[in-house]
């Protein structure tokens, strides 16, 4: 994963804690920073095709369903924690947003892009990295939209 923001040279910084974060108010309160800067990264399944996805959302959010398969033109449901670490390499709650060994199709909540860096997963619960959102964007090849 940092190779992809190394190979890229898109600059970002990688802090490590004692404390893990299991949720974005956790990792928002180690940062001292606001909830929404916070990235979650969630794994969706469309129902009929099985196909897997990653959403980007702002931590102040919560990823509306209904909104997503409208997005997608298709109903999707949260992909199972198994399906998830199958998929990514990485449990549910230390999920990156990109650096898999298969890209997966993404869509990142608009209301990223309202700040100046964000702060994500960087593959284990007591890691985070920060980068521009735009960056973030251009790194997973997301589309932007709103889903919250």
């Amino acid at each position: 994963m940092l190779r992809v923001l190394l190979d890229q040279e898109n600059p970002y910084e990688l802090r490590a804690f004692d404390t893990p974060a299991h949720s974005a108010s956790q990792a928002a309160e180690l940062l001292n920073c606001p909830l929404g800067a916070i990235v979650k990264s969630l794994v969706f399944q469309k129902q009929a095709s099985g196909e897997l996805f990653m959403v980007l959302v702002s931590g102040k959010n919560r990823a509306d369903t209904e909104k997503l398969s409208q997005v997608v033109s298709e109903l999707v449901q949260t992909a199972k924690p198994k399906t998830v670490h199958a998929m990514t390499g990485y449990p549910v709650g230390a999920v990156p947003p990109f650096g898999f060994k298969a890209s997966l199709p993404t869509i990142m909540d608009v209301d990223l892009l309202d700040y100046e860096h964000v702060w994500a997963s960087a593959g284990a619960e007591n890691m985070l990295m920060q980068l521009n959102p735009k960056v973030l964007q251009h790194l997973t090849q997301a589309q932007v939209d709103l889903i919250s």
